[in-house]
């Protein structure tokens, strides 16, 4: 009787930790910001794709953030314009670092290298959406898996700012 009590308390002051510990990291992680963003280099990669070389500098106040499996699509108007890839990536905790990363684009079905370059017009970019899934572990936790669909380019153009 007294060790079910015991192992009560204890597992209730357990997960009372780990949900407080949870919340200060995700105050944390909503507080991460993109100081820097550069386009380094492209290089095409035959007649549908293209790497691209990016720069971008981080200031992560929360743990580690380890981001692999990084993926999604770029839409306009429901059309696919593009799938792309981004090699794994640890954002080093309670730091401002740059990264370098290797993203890779696969032009979608339909689509072709003059519909991106539409892009280049502020309007149609902002009626642009994304999709986009990564594995994510905090610190030493467990992985998990977080989609997002739907986000407008003009909410992730604004965060950049």
């Amino acid at each position: 009787m007294k060790f079910k009590r015991i192992f009560r308390y204890v597992f209730l002051i357990s997960v009372s930790v780990f949900l407080l510990s949870g919340c200060a990291n995700i105050k944390k992680i909503q507080q991460i910001e993109m100081n820097d963003f550069k386009v380094e280099g492209i290089s095409r990669n035959g007649m549908r794709g293209m790497t691209l070389n990016l720069s971008v500098e981080v200031d992560n106040p929360a743990p580690s953030l380890e981001l692999t499996e990084i993926s999604g699509l770029l839409e306009n108007s429901g059309k696919v314009l593009g799938r792309f890839a981004l090699d794994p990536l640890t954002l080093q905790g309670k730091t401002v670092c740059r990264y370098h990363v290797k993203a890779d684009l696969t032009l979608g079905e339909g689509a072709s290298i003059l519909d991106l370059g539409r892009l280049m017009d502020k309007k149609t970019l902002e009626a642009c959406t994304v999709d986009l899934t990564a594995d994510v572990r905090i610190g030493k936790g467990r992985a998990r898996n977080v989609r997002l669909d739907d986000v407008p380019v003009k909410k992730l153009l604004d965060a950049l700012k």
